[in-house]
């Protein structure tokens, strides 16, 4: 494999973005962002989740079109269209999401699309012989042979850079690189990295982890709400004013809500342990109670709810509710202890979009009673009196929920929860996709449940909203709780500090 051909220059960048930007309805993605990447160099993109990275490197990749902006590659300007364009440019884009085949091998991966052939046919030994050649020039040591379901994580990264190399990349994108990988594996990354950049390769490198951006990035440029706010060299900034471009967004604020007396605790987690996902988290929620949970992506809050619900398995750990302990092996187990989850996708995992608010409203609760007979006039007053209760805008009840907007799904999810009898309610970024408005209505329903006597643990990426909304702020690290903090005490700078591993002095 010979050497990756490089243009850019030092002084002059390879590859520009100049004045990109993206709308999509009711949100602006992009506005008006321009980036560079000289040849052999690593710029860090970081941000909030949200801030529009993804968009940006979805732009590069060829998967999406910008509304406006300009694309060069050594200073001329070119077309990418479709993934297919990105490639033969030599821009590729590996994403947390692995591009691989499961039942193909290590070989036939990264052959993929450039298969040795004999006339019409595939000659498959002389297809290995060339992916054995290619993996032992870039020192990647996977058998050819073995299955990509075999892999692990880490090596599956491995293989995707691999097929970025022989591709004859000029821009490598790593989304997240790190987040599915740890210990001796982040090491070997970053030293692939140092690699391709004495190649002469530019590197786009995204990641929440402040440490490993001063560890291999050049440069850096943050994004917020889709604006470039600040750019640099790495060498003359610290991580607290890389944190104070990331943060700082305004929510619409509610009134100051007293603190509550003590109430009894209603959920108890001890020592909760999933090999390599989440490590001896340990916690308690009282009635009356938001709990918020921070952290950036990879973190394991996601994967923290679903242990509790039951949705994924734990390998060790305790969990009480309401002073007795119980085993939760499953959703089922959880919905029985009054333990309700608001997922993430609230499209796939919270509702059937083609029924009717009529019937998703009842869905749990007819679950959890085993119930074999559809009453539709009791189902249409239950969904009048959570559609006046928790002020859903439907015009028609027995319409599909793909109609209702993303706030008033939302509110269609809660009703489920709130019909099923649940008492505690993990909300998973609960204004996900929502406009101001609603968010408003969701917190302002969220204080209501604890008024009511609900424990609720709200999950979110948007600091400002764990800030409004809760009464203790649980900061997850790599999958650990990394601090506990008061509301009176948490900043988003403080919370900031403890997701990116603590680097911030305090």
């Amino acid at each position: 494999m010979t050497d990756t051909p490089t243009t850019g220059t030092p002084e002059s960048p390879m590859l520009e973005m100049r004045n990109v930007s993206k709308a999509f309805p009711g949100v602006r993605a992009l506005d008006d962002v321009s980036l560079d990447v000289r040849a052999g160099e690593v710029l860090a993109l970081v941000g909030e989740n949200g801030a529009g990275k993804s968009t940006l490197i979805k732009i590069l990749a060829g998967a999406q079109q910008p509304d406006s902006g300009t694309i060069l590659l050594d200073g001329e300007p070119v077309r990418i269209a479709t993934p297919a364009d990105a490639e033969r440019l030599g821009i590729v884009t590996v994403y947390q999401e692995f591009n691989l085949f499961p039942s193909l091998t290590v070989a036939e991966n990264l052959m993929f699309g450039s298969y040795r052939k004999s006339g019409w046919l595939i000659d498959w030994r002389a297809t290995r012989r060339e992916a054995v050649r290619a993996l032992t020039e870039m020192h990647v040591h996977l058998d050819p042979d073995r299955p990509v379901s075999g892999l692990s994580v880490a090596e599956k990264q491995i293989l995707e850079i691999a097929k970025a190399l022989h591709r004859r990349v000029r821009v490598l994108v790593l989304d997240e690189p790190t987040a599915v990988l740890g210990g001796s594996d982040v090491d070997s990354l970053m030293t692939t990295i140092r690699s391709l950049r004495e190649r002469g390769v530019g590197v786009i490198f995204i990641s929440h982890r402040l440490e490993e951006i001063f560890d291999i990035a050049d440069r850096y440029l943050v994004l917020k709400d889709g604006t470039r706010t600040d750019a640099g060299d790495v060498s003359q900034v610290d991580a607290a004013q890389i944190v104070s471009k990331m943060v700082g967004r305004t929510l619409e604020a509610l009134d100051a809500r007293p603190a509550r007396e003590a109430r009894e605790e209603v959920l108890r987690v001890e020592e909760l342990n999933r090999a390599g996902v989440l490590h001896d988290i340990s916690f308690s929620l009282a009635a009356g109670e938001v709990l918020g949970i921070a952290g950036l992506r990879g973190a394991g809050r996601t994967e923290l709810a679903r242990a509790i619900f039951g949705a994924d398995p734990h390998d060790s750990g305790r969990i009480f509710v309401r002073g007795r302990e119980t085993t939760i092996g499953s959703p089922g187990a959880a919905i029985a202890k009054g333990i309700g989850l608001v997922p993430e996708e609230r499209k796939t995992q919270g509702l059937l979009m083609n029924l009717s608010t009529v019937q998703n409203i009842p869905l749990v609760q007819m679950v959890a009673t085993h119930a074999r007979i559809v009453r539709p006039l009791r189902e249409e007053a239950l969904a009048k009196r959570h559609v006046k209760d928790l002020r859903i805008r439907v015009g028609d009840t027995g319409a599909s929920v793909a109609t209702l907007s993303g706030g008033n799904q939302q509110k269609v999810v809660l009703a489920k929860w709130l019909e099923s009898g649940a008492s505690i309610l993990i909300f998973d970024e609960p204004t996900r996709g929502i406009d101001v408005g609603s968010k408003r209505e969701i917190y302002e329903l969220i204080r209501r449940l604890c008024d009511e006597g609900f424990g609720i643990i709200v999950i979110s990426s948007e600091l400002p909203e764990i800030l409004q909304v809760s009464d203790r702020v649980l900061v997850m690290h790599a999958g650990e709780i990394a601090a506990e903090l008061d509301r009176a005490n948490a900043t988003e700078e403080l919370i900031m500090s403890h997701a990116v591993g603590g680097m911030l002095t305090t």
